[in-house]
């Protein structure tokens, strides 16, 4: 199991192991929200939600700015309370959080195999010296 706050004797703060300290947090830890619905919200499985929450995971994790209060009050409404639903917010947040690091360290993995496969290629004698000549020809003057 993996401890709530990161053990500073080992001075294991790398951040994917700071991330799996929040991710093991905010998807198993005591919540008044199943921890079952919370991995699912995460995932952004919404073939597995309710119909009701179905738009609210969906709002937060693609466009979180365009969540409305009238989003909330239906989620009360038909029963979910307000632990429940800012455990659902902070998992859909941390669900996409990790999709989008993913697909940043992805992208610059593509990026450098392929700057190491690229063959150099040589700069022009004229352009490489060009910067040095006219720094010569200001200081110069």
């Amino acid at each position: 199991m993996v401890p709530l706050v990161p053990d500073t004797d080992n001075d294991d703060t790398a951040p994917e192991s700071l991330f799996a300290v929040l991710r093991h947090a905010v998807l198993d830890g005591p919540g008044s929200t199943p921890s079952r619905v919370r991995h699912v919200v995460a995932h952004a499985k919404l073939d597995e939600v309710s119909h009701e929450l179905r738009g609210y995971v969906d709002t937060m994790r693609e466009h979180a700015w365009r969540s409305t209060d009238e989003q909330v009050r239906d989620l009360l409404t038909v029963g979910w309370s307000e632990d429940q639903v800012f455990e659902l917010t902070v998992a859909v947040a941390l669900g996409a959080g990790q999709r989008r690091l993913d697909a940043g360290l992805a992208a610059i993995a593509r990026a450098q195999t392929r700057q190491a496969t690229e063959p150099v290629t040589a700069v022009p004698a004229q352009a490489a010296a060009w910067p040095v000549a006219e720094v010569t020809r200001h200081a110069a003057a």
